[in-house]
C-alpha cells in the first residue's frame, strides 16, 4: 500500500494543529515512515511548562506506558519460548525478589498489575536501575498480590526485566520479536540529553 504524502499531511496537519488549538497539547511530534523514509513529519509547541524552548524534530520523549506492550510482548515472548507457566512465582527466576512477603507473587500477578509494588516505599533515583531493582526486591508489597489492582506505572518495567534467567529487554526485541517479521529497531543519537526539570 503506498500512501500519498501530500494528501496525508493535508489530512493530518489540521489533527495536529487542533491537539494544540482545542486540546491544550504542550509539544509533540509526528513521523509517519513509508519504505525507510519519512514521507510526513511534523512537530510544534514547546517541550518545557513554561513554553521558552520550541519543541524540535529531534526533542527527547519519555514514551512511559508505551513500552508496557512492547516489553510484556517481548516477556510472554521469552514465556513460550520456555515453556514457562505464568502462575510460577517471580521468585523461581528472581531469588532476591523472594522477600517481604513476595514469595508467592506470579508472572501472571506481576503482568497483570496485581503484585502490590506499583510504588516505591523509599526514594530512590530512578536512573539508577541497580537502585531501583534493590529497593523492589526488599519492598513489603502495598497489599496482598492477586487481591487488587494498582497500575504499576513507574516499576512495571524494573519488575518485568530484573536480574533473573530472562535477557534484559534492551536484547530481547532484537533477537526474537522484531527479526522473525522483518523489522529493524529504529536507532537514534540524542541531541538533548538533559531531561527539562520545568
Amino acid at each position: 500500500m503506498q500512501l500519498a504524502s501530500a494528501e496525508l499531511l493535508q489530512r493530518l496537519k489540521p489533527l495536529f494543529r487542533e491537539n494544540f488549538e482545542k486540546f491544550g497539547e504542550l509539544g509533540a511530534a509526528v513521523s509517519v515512515w513509508q519504505n525507510g523514509k519519512p514521507i510526513i513529519e511534523l512537530c510544534g509547541g514547546f517541550r518545557d511548562a513554561r513554553r521558552e524552548h520550541p519543541w524540535m524534530s529531534d526533542t527527547l520523549v519519555l514514551v512511559w506506558s508505551a513500552t508496557k506492550g512492547i516489553g510484556s510482548a517481548c516477556l510472554l515472548h521469552a514465556v513460550q519460548e520456555h515453556k514457562i507457566n505464568l502462575d510460577r512465582p517471580v521468585a523461581e527466576f528472581w531469588p532476591e525478589f523472594a522477600q517481604a512477603g513476595k514469595e508467592k507473587i506470579t508472572i501472571a500477578q506481576l503482568l497483570s498489575h496485581q503484585a502490590g509494588l506499583c510504588a516505591l516505599d523509599r526514594r530512590v533515583d530512578v536512573l539508577d536501575y541497580d537502585a531501583v531493582i534493590g529497593a523492589l526486591e526488599v519492598q513489603k508489597p502495598l497489599w496482598p498480590s492477586g487481591t487488587a489492582h494498582g497500575y504499576h506505572a513507574r516499576t512495571f518495567g524494573f519488575l518485568l526485566w530484573p536480574r533473573c534467567t530472562f535477557q534484559r529487554l534492551a536484547k530481547h526485541p532484537n533477537r526474537s520479536s522484531f527479526t522473525p517479521i522483518s523489522l529493524r529497531p529504529a536507532r537514534w543519537r540524542a541531541r538533548h540529553s538533559r531531561p527539562l526539570t520545568d
